[in-house]
């Protein structure tokens, strides 16, 4: 082990092979001019003293440090994490390298990391904001502290009230609205709506288009829905009560705000005995069993295919990176309904394990 405690330098370089400090920028740059034999000699060298190159010195020399910052407040739900992984790969393909940066669905946080994102020098950030973007007490927000900052931003998975900010997100009222008459047609009259945070923008959408559809496909004398706010499903399940507050059935269909929620609910109802779908229906929404292979079938709304959210949001923040002044872009991804198996038509309404 060295006895120095400083990173090797170009310098350090030089001294292992024999060249200048210009040569041997030159060659780590792979610059065409110089002999090949050069080239590789110098690279060996710096493999050899563990040289690795400082970006950040680099893109403060260039102002282009080929970075973009993906900031986001949920990495736990699968959605995510897939979606970033799909980001990633999407962004290597042009030459970039990714930071992700998560802020635990606190907005202090996500301005603090959307500071630290400027301090880095990125070239861009993909932000996945945890409310509308704007911010009631007229603080400044994540985002107007990256466009201060001259650093090009989209909003993605997200609808959002600036008029000024790319973003790329799915149908989220079309979404609500497929499922609603995907169920309604089934013959579906009474249903439960686990409803999203109310801070999340696609919840207002989601609910609204599930509710037109009903009130358009059910007729009013017949119909029974039930909200349940994020408050409450959410303690429910952190505390293992979920299977208290979905029982007894006295619907026929469950419509979750997203796959998690689903997932969650499907398998505390297993668990009690019931059967999916010939006791009760459950549509999600995302879509991540058609991604990840090992989770069970879910019947569940995303964007249609062909329409990948990660490769419109990396388009969409190429296209500001390389035309600042463009107009602004909301790009809207058409949806459709992916049948998992847990939808059908209600026959055992009130059916209880016990009974069979």
């Amino acid at each position: 082990m060295s006895g120095s405690s400083r990173r090797p330098t170009l310098s350090t370089v030089a001294q292992r092979c024999g060249y200048s400090v210009n040569t041997v920028s030159r060659a780590l740059r792979g610059d065409s001019r110089l002999p090949q034999s050069t080239i590789q000699k110098i690279r060996e060298a710096a493999n050899e003293v563990g040289y690795i190159p400082n970006r950040l010195a680099a893109s403060l020399r260039s102002s282009e440090s080929h970075v973009v910052a993906i900031i986001i407040e949920d990495i736990e739900n699968p959605h995510y994490s897939h979606l970033m992984a799909r980001i990633e790969l999407e962004l290597q393909a042009r030459g970039y390298n990714v930071i992700i940066l998560c802020n635990n669905r606190s907005l202090t946080t996500e301005k603090e990391l959307a500071a630290l994102a400027v301090s880095y020098s990125v070239s861009g950030v993909l932000l996945f904001p945890q409310d509308s973007v704007g911010t009631a007490d007229g603080n400044t927000s994540a985002v107007q502290l990256l466009q201060a900052n001259h650093i090009p931003v989209v909003i993605v998975d997200r609808a959002i009230q600036q008029q000024d900010i790319d973003c790329v997100r799915v149908d989220d009222e079309a979404g609500g609205y497929l499922a609603g008459k995907t169920l309604a047609q089934l013959g579906h009259q009474k249903y439960l709506y686990l409803a999203g945070p109310q801070n999340n923008t696609s919840q207002p959408l989601r609910q609204k288009g599930f509710l037109r559809a009903v009130d358009e496909f059910v007729s009013s004398d017949q119909k029974s829905v039930r909200i349940i706010e994020s408050t409450v499903s959410c303690q429910a399940l952190h505390e293992g009560r979920i299977t208290r507050l979905l029982t007894p059935l006295s619907y026929s269909a469950l419509v979750c705000f997203n796959d998690e929620v689903a997932y969650d609910c499907m398998q505390a109802l297993q668990e009690e005995g019931y059967q999916i779908p010939q006791d009760l229906s459950i549509c999600g929404f995302d879509s991540i069993g058609s991604d990840i292979r090992f989770l069970p079938r879910l019947s569940s709304i995303a964007h249609t295919k062909g329409y990948s959210i990660a490769e419109y949001a990396v388009k969409a923040l190429m296209n500001r990176i390389e035309h600042p002044a463009a107009a602004r872009q909301d790009i809207v991804l058409p949806v459709s309904y992916y049948d998992g198996g847990t939808c059908a038509e209600p026959v055992r309404l009130h059916r209880h394990p016990s009974a069979v």
